[in-house]
Parts: C-alpha cells; sequence; structure tokens
C-alpha cells in the first residue's frame, strides 16, 4: 500500500492545509522552521513521484477514479495569487503580527518564504501533476477491484484485517451489510407510516428534501443552529451517560477555505497543554448537501459525544502512552502497510454516538430520527458495496445503482462516496463493524451485571483505552466485567 502515496481525497496535497493551519506561530522562531518546512516540500513531491514509478514497474496502479482529480487540484494550489491570504503555504503568515514578529523581520521571512515557493515548491508540484496527468492516468489498472492488483485477494482481506481489527471475511461483511440495510429499511418505514407515506421511504425524503424549512439559507445560520444543537440539546443530557468530561472544550467553526474539500464536517483534536480546543468543523459551502434534519446526527458523531469525548479522552490520559494518544493520522490509502489507526473503534464510537441521540431522547421529531436512519443507512450499504466491488465483481455502476436505490442521497455524492470506497478498500465498513462491537459489549455487560450495570461505567473503560483494535476493547470489557462481579460477591459474602 505505499505503492498508494497520493490520491483525489489523502496525500500531500491534500496534508498540507491541515499540517500548516496547525503549524506554531508564536515566535519568530517558528516562522524561522516554518520557512525550512516549506522546502521540505519539493523533496516530498518528487519522493511522490518516484514511489508512483515503483508501483507502476511493480504492477500496482491506482484505479482512474482514484487519481483523476489531482493534477488540477495542484494546479489550483500552485496558480494561486502569492499572497498570505490566498496562497495555502503562506497562510501562517497571516498570523505574523507586531506583537509575535518585528514588523521588518516578519516581511523579511515573508520574502524569503515566497522565494522557496517559486523556486522549489511549486515547480516540484508542478512536475508531479504532469507526472501524473502524462504518465501516471495512462497506465491506471482497469478493474476497480484491489483484488485485479498482484496477490489481490489476500491485500484486500488484509485491508479488511487492518481496519476492522477482526477475522471477518468479505463474505462475512457483505451478508451483515443486507441484513443491517434489511433492519433500518424497516425502521425507516416506521417513520414513512407515522407521517402518512405508507411503505414509500423514496416519496418521504423527496418531499422533505423540497421543504424550505429544512435547508440553511446562510452559512451563519448553519452555525447558529449547529451551535445550539451541540451546546443546549446535546450537552445537558450527557450527564445522565457519562462520569467524565474532557478538559478541553469543544468549540464549531466554519471549514476554513484552505481546508475545504467538499466533505460536509470532520473534528479535530485540541492539543494536549489546553493550548487548542476541540474542533467540529462544519462546511458552508455545500448548504444543500446539509439538511437540519441531519444535524442532531451529524453532531452527535463529530462532537460530543463522538470524536470529541474520544479524541481528548486518550488526549488527556496520563495511563496511556504519549504516542498512543493522538488518533488523528490520517492517510487511508498507506493501509494496511502502515501502524494501525484502529478504524473500526475510532468511527464505530461515532456511529454508537448517534445511536445514543436514541436513548437520550435527542431526536425530537420524526424527520431529525429519519436523518439519523439516514445516515446509519448509508454506513450500512457501505458493508455491501465495499466488498461487492473489491471481493465478488461488481462494476461500478451496480455499486453506485445499489446505493442509489438504498440511502437516497444525491446520486453526485453518491458517485464521489463509491470512488472512496475504490481508493480506500475496507475502510468504509468500519463504522457499522465497530458500533455493532460497542453495542455488543455494552449487552454483554449488561446481561453479567444486571442490576448493578452502571452505563457511565461502561462508557468510561471504553474512552480510557484510547483507539484499540475490537480484540483488546472485548478484552477491557470482560475484565471490567470480571472485576465488577468480584466486588459484588465481596460485598456480598460481607453483608452474610
Amino acid at each position: 500500500s505505499w505503492y498508494f502515496p497520493i490520491n483525489f481525497m489523502d496525500g500531500l496535497h491534500a496534508d498540507i492545509p491541515k499540517v500548516i493551519s496547525t503549524c506554531p506561530r508564536q515566535s519568530e522562531e517558528d516562522f524561522v522552521k516554518f520557512n525550512k518546512r516549506l522546502e521540505c516540500y519539493a523533496k516530498k513531491a518528487q519522493q511522490v513521484i518516484q514511489i508512483l514509478r515503483e508501483a507502476l514497474e511493480n504492477g500496482y496502479a491506482f484505479h482512474m477514479y482514484s487519481v483523476e482529480m489531482v493534477p488540477e487540484q495542484i494546479q489550483e494550489m500552485i496558480t494561486e495569487e502569492l499572497t498570505p491570504d490566498k496562497d495555502v503555504f503562506l497562510t501562517p503568515y497571516l498570523d505574523a503580527t507586531p506583537d509575535i514578529v518585528d514588523p521588518e523581520t516578519s516581511e523579511k521571512l515573508l520574502e524569503e518564504a515566497k522565494e522557496i515557493i517559486l523556486t522549489k515548491v511549486r515547480p516540484a508540484f508542478k512536475e508531479l501533476a504532469e507526472y501524473i496527468e502524462k504518465e501516471y492516468l495512462p497506465n491506471t489498472r482497469e478493474d476497480v477491484a484491489h483484488t485485479s492488483l498482484p496477490d489481490g485477494e489476500a491485500l484486500y482481506q488484509s485491508c479488511l484485517d487492518f481496519h476492522l481489527s477482526t477475522s471477518m471475511t468479505a463474505k462475512e461483511v457483505f451478508e451483515l451489510g443486507l441484513e443491517e440495510v434489511d433492519r433500518i429499511e424497516k425502521a425507516m418505514k416506521r417513520v414513512t407510516k407515522e407521517e402518512g407515506y405508507g411503505d414509500d421511504i423514496q416519496k418521504f425524503k423527496e418531499d422533505i428534501s423540497k421543504k424550505e424549512e429544512f435547508h440553511f439559507k446562510t452559512g451563519e445560520e448553519l452555525l447558529e443552529y449547529v451551535n445550539d444543537i451541540c451546546f443546549k440539546k446535546i450537552q445537558p443530557k450527557l450527564k445522565q451517560i457519562f462520569k467524565f468530561f474532557p478538559e478541553s472544550p469543544l468549540i464549531i467553526e466554519e471549514v476554513p477555505p484552505i481546508m475545504d474539500t467538499g466533505d460536509t464536517a470532520f473534528y479535530f483534536n485540541g492539543s494536549p497543554d489546553g493550548s487548542r480546543p476541540g474542533v467540529y468543523y462544519i462546511g458552508t459551502s455545500h448548504l444543500d448537501a446539509i439538511p437540519k434534519y441531519e444535524i442532531m446526527a451529524l453532531s452527535l458523531h463529530e462532537g460530543e459525544p463522538g470524536h470529541h469525548f474520544q479524541g481528548m479522552y486518550a488526549m488527556e490520559s496520563e495511563d496511556i502512552h504519549p504516542f498512543r494518544r493522538c488518533l488523528c493520522d490520517i492517510n487511508y490509502s498507506r493501509s494496511p502497510s502502515r501502524f494501525p489507526m484502529n478504524t473500526a473503534f475510532l468511527e464505530g464510537w461515532g456511529l454508537y454516538s448517534e445511536f445514543l441521540g436514541e436513548e437520550l431522547d435527542l431526536y425530537e421529531d420524526n424527520y431529525s430520527l429519519f436523518g439519523r436512519y439516514c445516515m446509519e443507512m448509508l454506513r450500512a450499504v457501505r458493508l455491501v458495496v465495499d466488498p461487492g466491488i473489491h471481493a465478488f465483481g461488481w462494476s461500478f455502476d451496480q455499486a453506485l445503482d445499489f446505493m442509489i436505490e438504498k440511502t437516497f442521497m444525491d446520486p453526485k455524492m453518491l458517485e464521489v462516496e463509491c470512488k472512496r470506497y475504490v481508493t480506500f478498500p475496507g475502510q468504509a465498513c468500519a463504522y457499522k463493524v465497530g458500533e455493532l462491537k460497542l453495542k455488543q459489549l455494552r449487552k454483554k455487560a449488561k446481561s453479567a451485571l444486571g442490576d448493578k450495570f452502571d452505563i457511565k461505567d461502561f462508557h468510561d473503560v471504553v474512552l480510557q483505552c484510547g483507539a484499540v483494535p475490537l480484540k483488546f476493547l472485548e478484552y477491557e470489557v470482560n475484565e471490567y466485567i470480571k472485576e465488577e462481579l468480584e466486588t459484588l460477591m465481596t460485598l456480598e459474602s460481607l453483608e452474610d
């Protein structure tokens, strides 16, 4: 998988806005170091070309769907006006204020950075874009399936093993997906029947999608709505099911232009020292893609108790080794030949958090409940489509048609989704597998402990693990059950 260093969703060019946005900029020394980092980007671009060349020589290539947009993405980065408010590489200099850097020194460092970009970075990135367009794209693989690569069946199973941290086969994942799709469809129909639509899920979705009351007119309106959901509706209820809360606060921010890749929302961990809060970023450039009835589920997943609790519990824990505290090293195309990401735990917790919204009565009407089911259906469909593409010979169009039929999402958005599954085999299956494992372990603990089961303790055990494989998570929950039972037996013997 090291033969796949760049694609339309991740890689060198996609990482730049994220990395640069977190670079320190509190002193003159920080900006001196930043300029030195800039020089490294030229070398990294050349290394990507070398890896891609070697990959082709050894029979490993992406499908066209994974890389066809990359040359244009790179060109957009290197043709902007060379000013801090336009060029992604220069954005730190927006913060080079007189109280941090002497104006004369700041101007000198800025000019030095511009020179590095013009003479080293942009030429190297231009070469990378031209290589992909002229040499790599004509030699991309014809089949969308990962199994078409050398030793492809074993490679795809390795991807499943990596992301799911289980021993599930492609067939087992596929069949689980069909079961979940059927279950969620029935839940959706309960909503449509109550709203007078019978079993016609499609008609219900079409009608509510057309209602202006479910759409945002401005980015400001969206941000205000999300803040209200997170801090006035969700946060007050979390004390019912959680014992501890992160020290670092959660804030809601609009996705900055330099980080806007079309994602609806995503989360960035805060820093261990508390200098940077956890940020739930929400995209405002595509308001039609974020209906109001999906905001509750989305916010539970990305904010609290989802990725914010998950990320900051680990970041702030003194019981977890420092190298395991950061959960945000996300470059999926390098899987499975990289340090484990424990995707099933990470995304499983996010989806489980959406489920917790039902138990906390946060879905206040059938519309928000239907929005939750729509988002859950997407995760269930992935269990079918991913192995369908990579193990069972599904064409891209067959996968897309299945998604259109079952998810009721915009076909253009689903086309991008399918390209994602072609690019990151196995990753999309992790959400559902992780969520179902969490539910299974919770049920096991509740069954064993009976009236003594405390949901707050269970959640604390899960989150204090940090990001772990599901097998290790199960071990921790089993230990928790064992210790609780021993405590109960001791108390009973004392009473006797």
